[in-house]
């Protein structure tokens, strides 16, 4: 039997599936590479160490009883902080970390002075705000997650 002109062809087409195969996956690496934004978690091996340390302090929290509010409106971020009784607490000192979860190098921390501060965030989108507020001895923290116009 003789072979006709397309049967010949065969392995080219093994060829041109690998070829093609081989571009495809060089154009998925260049755009992993090119859009990667850096978002790592610092110190993950100590993070993960100091776990035990975080959920005792959260159990010391809830112990406490105290409940924070955070609102982020026109550019102001307020926090409130009451007791167990629903009275109002005074911190003596109030920070906010603002995180962008999806870039990385955009982080930055504001102080409020009397529960509240003005803010300009840097870009729109997604941004995680965490507020530590010191009372006494007593640390409190919550995280809130905003969207930015």
């Amino acid at each position: 039997e003789t072979l006709q002109p397309r049967d010949r062809l065969i392995p080219w087409y093994f060829v041109a599936f690998f070829l093609v195969i081989a571009a495809v996956d060089g154009v998925m690496a260049t755009l992993a590479v090119r859009t990667q934004t850096g978002v790592v978690t610092d110190h993950a091996y100590e993070k993960g160490l100091a776990y035990n340390q975080v959920v005792a302090a959260e159990e010391v929290q809830e112990k406490l009883g105290w409940k924070g509010n955070i609102a982020f409106a026109d550019n102001t971020l307020r926090f409130t902080l009451r007791d167990a009784a629903g009275k109002s607490l005074h911190p003596n000192s109030v920070t906010a970390h603002f995180m962008r979860p999806t870039q990385d190098g955009m982080d930055f921390d504001v102080t409020l002075a009397n529960g509240s501060a003005a803010v300009t965030l840097p870009a729109p989108g997604l941004w995680e705000v965490r507020v530590f507020a010191h009372v006494g001895k007593e640390t409190y923290q919550q995280a809130k997650r905003i969207v930015a116009p």
